[in-house]
């Protein structure tokens, strides 16, 4: 993945919803308890999804709850048209759709569809008869035998839970393959029916109102058919890695084309687990934006990091500059290539992540945990959060015994070695250790509610399917989501400033700065003029930190710290030499406006004074070591916008002057999406869809629906209208519509506002701006969206020029006529700049 210069913004955005969202990941049975049977269930999830909101992200990932014998823990499916009844039923799963949709959520289920269990009707049925009609439904094959007769699997495979990924059958005389446990046999794939069962499997829960689906292992799908014995990678053991043959195989694409077909008819999200990936144009196949297969996919690279060469269960060695190689290479990658990103740390396969990725006592786990949700979260890609993770919850207890662990991979993997290994009891307490580390236990103790008995997960005199961690006296949701500095409101905070900040945050560009430190994880994002700086402290000791040297020359507002206020903050950055205290995590932004814009526009002295940015020609951090300081020049020539009447030399004098980002039609459309406050705010150069803007604001607590429609009229005191052309400081704009929509919503108590602002040009009879807005009652409707139509005209940084027919032009402020279209005149004396 060798890597080149990211410009400021791609040619062409490919904008989507669901790039724009943060996704929770609930295990059911860890989850909450309902009934006091000692396992989490639907109905305990449905009870807390007022919790899941108020962190501020957009999709619930339900695991498999469907009916199984949780030999695997929900992912041995025996029926996927049933839920087990240890967690609910079909009707509790579409009420907790029902409650996502209420609360503005979506839903994904677990589509695991590699293998099943061996008490699927389909299995019973394949292995009953070698004439059964669905015996091809798995994948079946004769034994193989040595000279003396002995008969053997028919390749050196292993299985993911220890042992050969073969399974001989009695009955009909022949092996089945189950790449996990042997109880979770292998579908065929190649064999249309099964294809066929899968889409209508999809089909039965997004017709239930599910919105997508993570696609267990979705890349072992499709299998090399010759079957051929892996070669030998660790001569110490007789069963081998065997991906160069189940993973990534000749057919997968056109089965991921099948399933995308069925996801874009519901424009459903969905994310693939793809172990194994190697080829990254195969990567690119499966995620690019016109390829329609999925959307994103986890890999496991930076997750694999700590692993053993051939056993993940013996110690691996990595350094941070390893960690960060990983992460900006795939950043790059698929930004460079319309690709997307899955971020995590953390889901029901991997241990704690502060436990992982740092080195924090109890002292630091609070603080760790916030800079491990800054370093990921500001990203390039979707951000999953797994259950529990928003509260820093912790390893497993280094004093539990085996008889504390439940994973299936842990536990066939210690009993081997208690047979092979019995007599080497330092390699024994390795393994243990290891298990403390790396077990999959570690993510699936209960989620820790409160400092009741059993954390509030179950009833006080029950024991739950697995021990509660003994932290939850002081890691818990009811003091963190109370604690306004807690790791949960962090989180909130960090989701929050993603949306406010959209355009950087998600759709911008990636570039890692201070590569070579083995201390510090820094790196920028940008979009167009904007630009944001992420600096994280990964040690347990203060350090500094020399902004100067990696090219940061001053930053203008620090937008969130895991320390302290951001006004304090702010103040620690101001010097040469930044002090960085144990995991500190810092997001400072600094809006970049092309200078000589900024000066043609028609701004005030107060409001260069109260915008530093436009009087601050330097760019941090600089790209390269090539970077030239900017000059400062003005121009008394308005922008105009570019039509086929400009003459060859003004599109000669453009063609050596680009376009400044933010008046650049290709970097729009950009947005704000608050999602706490339901509040919409878009600024583009295409006509504006009324439909669209008004269904944003829709809820079920909203009595009064109030769409308003500025359009462009064909004379303007007497003089033939030919068009307005609008033109706009984006960044600022936006800001400003923030605080706007902001105070509407506090003030009126409405539940949703959507203002939509059209920039170029605007033919006659065409809207230029959009405001919807919804409350509860008629009259908070109608006063707010007249207040909110009077401040985006008075106060947002949009100009306009009306063009007449007889071929001249005027420039003008919104802001310079009422409501009543009447010349506003105001008193020069009380400007502060005296025009």
């Amino acid at each position: 993945m060798a890597t080149k210069p990211v410009a400021n913004v791609k040619p062409n955005v490919h904008r989507a919803w669901w790039k724009e969202c943060t996704v929770y990941q609930v295990y059911p049975a860890s989850f909450k308890d309902s009934n006091n049977d000692g396992i989490g269930d639907i109905p305990g999830i449905i009870s807390e999804l007022d919790y899941i909101k108020k962190l501020g992200v957009d999709i619930v990932w339900l695991c498999p709850a469907y009916k199984s014998p949780q030999v695997d823990m929900g992912y041995d499916i025996a029926d996927y048209y049933s839920i087990a009844p240890e967690y609910g039923t079909v009707e509790d799963v579409e009420r907790l759709i029902e409650g996502c949709h209420e609360r503005g959520m979506k839903q994904l289920m677990d589509l695991v569809v590699n293998h099943t269990s061996d008490q699927h009707e389909w299995f019973k049925q394949s292995r009953s008869s070698k004439v059964n009609p669905y015996r091809n439904w798995y994948i079946w094959k004769p034994p193989k035998y040595d000279e003396q007769g002995n008969r053997h699997p028919p390749n050196n495979w292993i299985s993911h839970f220890q042992g050969s990924a073969w399974e001989y059958d009695e009955h009909t005389g022949e092996y089945y393959l189950h790449l996990y446990a042997k109880e979770q046999p292998d579908l065929n794939w190649e064999h249309e029916p099964v294809r066929k069962a899968v889409h209508d499997i999809m089909r039965f829960w997004l017709d239930k109102g599910a919105d997508g689906f993570r696609m267990d292992v979705i890349n072992f799908i499709s299998k090399d058919q010759r079957f051929l014995d892996a070669p030998t990678k660790d001569p110490s053991q007789r069963w081998q890695w065997a991906d160069l043959y189940y993973a990534n195989g000749p057919r997968l694409h056109e089965y991921l084309q099948d399933l995308g077909k069925i996801l874009k008819e519901y424009d459903a999200f969905s994310v693939g687990e793809m172990p194994f990936v190697r080829d990254l144009n195969e990567v690119l196949r499966a995620v690019r934006y016109d390829r329609n297969e999925i959307n994103m996919i986890f890999h496991f690279e930076h997750v694999d990091i700590d692993h053993g060469e051939f056993d993940k269960f013996v110690p691996g060695k990595w350094k941070l500059t390893d960690l960060k190689g990983m992460l900006e290479s795939w950043q790059r990658f698929m930004y460079d290539n319309d690709g997307w990103n899955a971020l995590y740390w953390e889901n029901h396969d991997q241990p704690r992540s502060i436990d992982r990725y740092t080195n924090a006592g109890p002292e630091h786990g609070a603080v760790a945990g916030k800079m491990l949700a800054s370093t990921l979260a500001l990203m390039s890609g979707t951000p999953f959060i797994y259950q529990g993770q928003e509260l820093g919850m912790r390893n497993v207890p280094k004093e539990w015994g085996m008889e504390e662990y439940k994973d299936i991979d842990c536990l066939n993997h210690w009993n081997d070695h208690l047979v092979k290994d019995a007599n080497n009891p330092a390699l024994l307490q390795m393994y243990r250790e290891e298990y403390q580390k790396k077990s999959r236990d570690n993510a699936r103790t209960p989620v820790q509610w409160s400092s009741a008995p059993n954390a509030g997960f179950t009833g006080p005199n029950v024991k739950p399917w697995m021990s509660v961690n003994p932290n939850y006296i002081t890691v818990n949701a009811e003091a963190e989501v109370a604690d306004p500095t807690s790791v949960f409101n962090y989180w909130a905070s960090v989701l929050k400033l993603r949306k406010k900040y959209l355009d950087i945050f998600v759709y911008g560009n990636f570039c890692s700065i201070d590569r070579d430190s083995e201390e510090v994880f820094a790196y920028t994002r940008q979009y167009a003029d904007q630009k944001a700086l992420v600096v994280c402290n990964f040690t347990d000791s203060s350090l500094q930190w020399d902004p100067v040297a990696n090219g940061i020359d001053r930053v203008t507002d620090v937008l969130l710290n895991n320390y302290e206020n951001t006004e304090t903050a702010f103040t620690k950055v101001a010097g040469k030499q930044w002090i960085l205290r144990p995991y500190e995590a810092m997001s400072d932004t600094k809006i970049l406006p092309n200078l000589k814009e900024a000066a043609s526009s028609p701004t005030t002295k107060s409001q260069r004074r109260n915008n530093p940015d436009l009087e601050s020609p330097e760019m941090i951090p600089r790209m390269d070591s090539t970077a030239t300081e900017a000059t400062t020049t003005t121009t008394t020539t308005p922008y105009q916008p570019i039509d086929s009447s400009i003459s060859s030399s003004i599109t000669s004098t453009i063609t050596t002057e680009p376009i400044p980002p933010h008046l650049d039609p290709s970097t729009y459309p950009r947005s704000i999406h608050l999602p706490n406050d339901n509040i919409h705010l878009l600024l583009t150069y295409s006509p504006l869809d009324p439909s669209a803007i008004l269904s944003e604001v829709n809820s079920p607590s909203a009595g009064a629906n109030v769409l308003f429609l500025g359009t462009t009229r064909d004379t303007f005191e007497d003089r033939a209208v030919a068009q307005l052309s609008y033109t706009s400081y984006a960044p600022l704009a936006l800001r400003t519509l923030a605080t706007i929509a902001e105070d509407a919503v506090s003030k009126y108590k409405l539940t949703g506002i959507s203002i939509a602002h059209r920039l170029g040009v605007v033919p006659i009879q065409e809207a230029s701006i959009a405001i919807a807005v919804s409350s509860g009652h008629r009259r908070a409707a109608w006063r707010a969206g007249e207040e909110v139509l009077e401040l985006c005209k008075e106060k947002v940084e949009i100009w306009k020029q009306e063009e007449f027919v007889e071929g001249d032009a005027e420039w003008r402020a919104n802001r310079d006529r009422d409501a009543d279209g009447k010349l506003v005149v105001r008193d020069v004396s009380t400007f502060s700049d005296g025009v």
